[in-house]
C-alpha cells in the first residue's frame, strides 16, 4: 500500500497511466471508432480510388486525410493502436517471463552453471537487434521455401504474402503465423531482466529465511517460485514496462526502413515519406501524412516510459517500504524545537543520566554531533557484548529514518534485531544494507 501511494503521489505517473489507458481504450473500441468496409485489409482502409496517388486533406470521408492510394489515416491510426498494444505487451511479457526464470535459475544454481548461463546472456547482449531481426526473417523465409512455399514481403498495404501450390504442412502454417519481429525482440530483450534478477537472487539465496527453507526440505523449484522470484522481480517489472514502449518504437522503425514487419504506424510513415516536405519546402503542406503517426508513436513510448520511471521509484527499497514494521515512518516525531543538544530518542531515553551506561551516552552524544563513525563504533561494541540491545535497537531505528543511506546503520540494526530474536526484520535490515553497498 505504501508503494502504491508513493507511485500515485507524482503527476508524471498519472500522465503515463492516462496515456497508456487512452491507447488501450482506443485499441478496444477500434471497431466502433472506425468500422471496416469491403476495401479494408488489416489495419488499412481505402476511401477513394486506389490509382489516386496524391494525399488528400481531412474530409468527411477521412477525418485525418488520406495517404497516396487513398488510404484512410484515421482508420490506420486507430487500428494501429490495437496492433501496437498487443505487440508491445507480448514482447514485454515474453521477455519478462523468460528473463526472470533464466536469471533466477542461474542465480540459485551458482558456480559453473551460473557463469555459463550468464555468459550466454552476455553473448546475446553483444548481438545487434537489427541483425537478429534480419537473420530470423531470412531463416523463416528459407524454411518456408524449403517446404514448397513462395515467400515475400509487401508492407505497402498488403503486408506479408506467402503462396503455396498445395496444402501446406503444419510446420509451415505455424511459421506463416509467427511474427518474426515479435520473436526477434523477445529473443534479444530478455538479457537485462535476467541479469538483474540473477543479481537479486544471488543476494537473497544466502539469507537466513532461504537457508531455513532449505533445511525444512523445500525443493529448488519451490524456493525459486515461492521466495526468490517474488522478492527479486521488482526491478524486472520496471524494465518490462519500458520494453512495451521501446519495442513498439523499434517495430515501427524496422517497418519504416523496409526490413520487414507490419507495424501500421510504420507503414503510414513509409507510405507518406515522399510527402513530408510539400511544395515549396513547406513541412505543413501535407501534415496529415506524417504528424498523426509520429505523435502516436512518441506518445505511446513516452507513456510507458513514464510508468517505468514511476515504478523505479515506487519499487526502490527504502526504510519506508516496510509499512507497519519497525521501519515504518508513520510514527510522528516531536515537533517541539530543541535549542540545546537534541536527544536522539526522546521517547526512550531514561529519566536520569545516571541510569545510562557511559558508552551508550557516548554513542548518543556522537550522533547528536553528527559524528557517525564514533557513534557506530560505540553501538557496535555494545551489541557485540550484548548490552542494552533494546535501547540500541530503538536508537538505530530513529537514526535509520534520519540517515536511510548509511549502510552501517542498517547492518547494526540487523545485528540488534537478531539478538532480540526478530529474524524477519533483521533480514530486511541486512538486505537494505546489502543494496546500499552494491
Amino acid at each position: 500500500m505504501k508503494r502504491i501511494k508513493r507511485f500515485f503521489s507524482h503527476w508524471q505517473n498519472w500522465l503515463g497511466i492516462l496515456i497508456a489507458l487512452s491507447f488501450a481504450v482506443v485499441a478496444l473500441t477500434a471497431p466502433l471508432l472506425s468500422q471496416p468496409n469491403k476495401t479494408t485489409q488489416g489495419a488499412f482502409k481505402k476511401v477513394g480510388r486506389s490509382t489516386d496517388f496524391i494525399p488528400h486533406p481531412p474530409s468527411e470521408n477521412a477525418i485525418l486525410g488520406t495517404l497516396p492510394g487513398q488510404i484512410d489515416v484515421f482508420h490506420a491510426l486507430v487500428w494501429g493502436a490495437r496492433d501496437a498494444t498487443v505487440f508491445g505487451l507480448s514482447v514485454a511479457l515474453g521477455a519478462f517471463l523468460f528473463g526472470s526464470l533464466f536469471g533466477a535459475i542461474s542465480g540459485y544454481a551458482g558456480g559453473i552453471v551460473n557463469n555459463l548461463m550468464m555468459r550466454i546472456a552476455d553473448a546475446f547482449l553483444t548481438f545487434p537487434v537489427l541483425a537478429g531481426v534480419v537473420f530470423l526473417q531470412q531463416m523463416v523465409a528459407v524454411t518456408i521455401e524449403a517446404l514448397g512455399g513462395t515467400y515475400w514481403f509487401n508492407n505497402d498495404y498488403h503486408g506479408q504474402l506467402i503462396d503455396f501450390q498445395f496444402t501446406p504442412p503444419a510446420f509451415a502454417v505455424f511459421l506463416m503465423k509467427v511474427d518474426p519481429i515479435l520473436v526477434s525482440l523477445i529473443i534479444f530483450s530478455w538479457m537485462p531482466i535476467a541479469r538483474i534478477v540473477n543479481t537479486m537472487v544471488i543476494t537473497l539465496k544466502n539469507t537466513e529465511f532461504i537457508q531455513a527453507t532449505r533445511a525444512l526440505g523445500g525443493s529448488p523449484l519451490w524456493i525459486i517460485r515461492r521466495h526468490l522470484l517474488p522478492n527479486s522481480i521488482g526491478p524486472a517489472i520496471v524494465l518490462a514496462s519500458r520494453d512495451v514502449g521501446s519495442s513498439v518504437i523499434l517495430q515501427a522503425t524496422i517497418t519504416f526502413i523496409g526490413l520487414g514487419g507490419a507495424s501500421p504506424w510504420g507503414i503510414l510513415l513509409s507510405l507518406g515519406r515522399n510527402w513530408v516536405i510539400g511544395p515549396g519546402g513547406n513541412l505543413l503542406a501535407a501534415w496529415w501524412v506524417f504528424l498523426p503517426a509520429t505523435l502516436a508513436i512518441i506518445l505511446f513510448g513516452v507513456g510507458w516510459n513514464l510508468i517505468g520511471d514511476g515504478l523505479t521509484e515506487a519499487l526502490e527499497p527504502s526504510a519506508a517500504t516496510y509499512e507497519g514494521s519497525v521501519f515504518s515512518l508513520k510514527q510522528k516525531q516531536p515537533k517541539a524545537k530543541i535549542e540545546a543538544r537534541p536527544l536522539i530518542i526522546p521517547v526512550t531515553l531514561p529519566k536520569s543520566p545516571s541510569e545510562i551506561a557511559p558508552l551508550l551516552q557516548v554513542a548518543r552524544d556522537a550522533v547528536a554531533e553528527q559524528n557517525m563513525d564514533q557513534a557506530m563504533h560505540a553501538y557496535s561494541h555494545l551489541i557485540k557484548h550484548h548490552r542494552h540491545v533494546n535501547e540500541i535497537r530503538q536508537d538505530l531505528i530513529y537514526i535509520a529514518r534520519q540517515f536511510p543511506r548509511h549502510a552501517i546503520v542498517w547492518t547494526l540494526l540487523g545485528d540488534a534485531l537478531t539478538q532480540e530474536g526478530n529474524h524477519e526484520y533483521a533480514n530486511k535490515a541486512y538486505d537494505q544494507a546489502r543494496i546500499l553497498t552494491q
